[in-house]
């Protein structure tokens, strides 16, 4: 059966513009769905492909990195991620931006984008200036007293230090020997740290305070931060020496006039060392008991010029000196201001003539004898304690044991004594040590001869002078 619909002129146009307005719809709608779906998956491709920056998927490019001062870590994105390389250093680094953060120990860190352009004539070089990370610290009270930071002088209180590197600081704060503050303080980067000392007691300090020793070649100007266990110093002296004979007028037949001996610029060398045995066997008891030793050789022998009755002639001799000792010593600090050192020991001076070539004429032997300074020294020193400077005058008297050659001569007695004055001064420059010193010794002989000897001198005077000069460290 054939059915057959019949449209009349005003129902088919009606149709007709339904199906015009569907169309018009359907299109209006169809173009923002396709666009969202290109954008999707171009989103989907970016990221998978890394999140690569405008140059494309995974382009990169050359990039030196420097910092001031160099050592800096530097890290792309986040920490996590991990560091990509220490400074100085050239990586490939993505096209675009990029986090990155740089660090350094004691530094400020920086964290900003790193831009690398597409397209470069040549590598792309950065460089970043890291600032200190510092803080502040206030010393409030003590008015007066000495501040030492991390074992090093820093003026009197109060005070405020302003740019001090952040972290842990050791603050020590003493006035007249008293500790009114000592301990460790954290100084955060850009804040402030208030530290207040106590206050001093009242009662004044006891006259003389069990000290370390400072001998002669480890003189401290400062009132030493710890007991040491041991110190040691390479020292070189300069020596000039005179020998004097002298002749009673009234003995016919002999000499009237002194032959006189001068040693010109004699260099000895060697080394002192210095020990606390308390401090080592870790006793706790006087911590100013000190064990010192020294040894110095001459390294330059030399000509002497003998001057005899206002006549200069050089004689076929030539010198060489030797000395050393070991004494024990003991040092107390006197209010603070100065100190007090005694000791006694043992000390051995050796003045010795070698004859080149014939002997004539003049027996100068006689005139130049050995000498060998057996002696047993006691003494003691005076010192100022101005910071790390440290002023010292030190008398010592030597009771001579044996003289050598010399006292052999006579018949029927000698005997000597010696005395020396010494002026110096000590510098301390961390756990160095820097001295200086001038010193005089003399020896005096009474000689009684028999008048059969050779010689009828009746009395001698040996003076020593010295210019030292000494560098040595302490533990």
């Amino acid at each position: 059966m054939e059915i057959t619909v019949r449209w009349s002129p005003p129902a088919a146009r009606a149709y007709n513009w339904a199906r015009l307005g569907a169309r018009v719809i359907i299109a209006a709608m169809a173009r923002p769905l396709v666009l969202t779906a290109c954008l999707v998956l171009g989103l989907g491709r970016s990221a998978v492909a890394g999140g690569a920056g405008p140059g494309g998927p995974g382009k990169t490019s050359k990039v030196t990195i420097e910092t001031d001062p160099p050592g800096a870590k530097v890290y792309f994105n986040v920490k996590e991620d991990g560091e990509v390389c220490t400074t100085p250093c050239t990586i490939d680094a993505p096209i675009g931006e990029t986090p990155i953060i740089v660090e350094a120990e004691n530094r400020r860190s920086i964290i900003e984008n790193l831009v690398v352009p597409r397209k470069t004539a040549r590598p792309l070089r950065v460089s970043y200036k890291l600032k200190p990370a510092l803080g502040t610290l206030v010393v409030d009270g003590g008015d007066g007293a000495a501040i030492t930071i991390d074992d090093e002088a820093q003026g009197t209180a109060p005070r405020r230090f302003e740019d001090i590197a952040a972290g842990a600081h050791h603050v020590v704060v003493e006035k007249n020997g008293r500790k009114l503050l000592d301990e460790f303080v954290e100084v955060e980067i850009g804040g402030e740290v208030t530290v207040t000392p106590k206050p001093a007691a009242p009662a004044p300090p006891p006259p003389v305070i069990d000290t370390p020793a400072v001998t002669a070649t480890q003189a401290s100007a400062a009132p030493p931060r710890s007991t040491p266990a041991f110190a040691i110093a390479a020292r070189t002296d300069i020596g000039f020496r005179q020998f004097d004979f002298s002749y009673p007028d009234s003995t016919p037949g002999t000499k009237k006039t002194n032959d006189n001996d001068r040693e010109v610029a004699e260099v000895l060398a060697g080394a002192t060392v210095d020990l606390w045995p308390t401090t080592l066997l870790h006793l706790g008891v006087l911590p100013g008991l000190a064990l010192h030793g020294r040894f110095q050789i001459g390294v330059n022998p030399q000509a002497v010029t003998i001057r005899t009755n206002g006549m200069t002639t050089p004689t076929p001799l030539t010198t060489s000196w030797l000395s050393f000792e070991g004494s024990l010593l003991h040092r107390w600090t006197i209010a603070g201001t100065a100190a007090l050192e005694v000791g006694a020991g043992y000390t051995d001076d050796r003045y010795h003539f070698t004859r080149e070539g014939p002997m004539t004429g003049t027996d100068y032997s006689l005139v130049v004898p050995d000498t060998a300074y057996k002696a047993v020294q006691i003494g003691g020193r005076l010192s100022l304690l101005l910071g790390r400077f440290e002023p010292y005058f030190a008398l010592e008297n030597r009771i001579v044991l044996s003289g050598g050659e010399l006292a052999n001569r006579y018949t029927i007695s000698t005997s000597v004594d010696g005395l020396l004055l010494a002026l110096g001064a000590a510098v301390r420059l961390g756990p160095f040590e820097v001295r200086a010193e001038g010193s005089r010794t003399r020896y005096s002989w009474t000689l009684r001869p028999n008048t059969s000897d050779a010689d009828q001198a009746t009395s001698a005077s040996d003076a020593i002078e010295k210019i030292s000069l000494a560098l040595g460290y302490v533990y």
